[in-house]
């Protein structure tokens, strides 16, 4: 193989590896859910919103939000797989919402102190954070890494 076929390919493995192909931004399309999760929506899940990136860097730098309708075996799933702790007020930090940059306008829009705010137990580094608002039973999801 001479080189500069050799250069193309690596050119190619490159770029397909790093982001490149699969970056962008996609709001409330249908395949957030199984960009975010890699696997299909449950039937019982309505998604009202979501947003997804993904950053063309050669590391992994994504994001999604979603906003569910309440669905009780969807949160109990949620709460049975992953040790969860909730965040008390008195730890809410100053950007407690797991937005890179601002948030959408849809995304736990009221005060904080109107959800429960959960996040992983065992991670505390994570930026994933889940709401539930407590009058209307909606659930706000989201994580990003960078």
């Amino acid at each position: 193989m001479d080189q500069m076929k050799k250069l193309s390919l690596l050119l190619i493995v490159l770029t397909a590896g790093c982001g490149y192909v699969s970056s962008g931004k996609w709001e409330n399309d249908e395949r957030n859910w199984s960009r975010t999760f890699h696997s299909a929506k449950p039937e019982d899940v309505v998604v009202v919103h979501s947003l997804y990136w993904r950053a063309p860097h050669w590391t992994f730098e994504a994001g999604y939000l979603f906003e569910i309708e309440p669905n009780d075996s969807f949160r109990k799933q949620l709460f049975a797989e992953y040790r969860m702790r909730q965040i008390e007020r008195s730890e809410f930090g100053e950007n407690e919402r797991p937005c890179f940059g601002k948030c959408p306008d849809w995304f736990a829009p009221n005060p904080l102190e109107t959800y429960d705010v959960w996040t992983y137990d065992d991670d505390r580094r994570s930026n994933f954070r889940v709401f539930i608002d407590r009058n209307t039973g909606r659930i706000f999801f989201g994580e990003y890494q960078v």
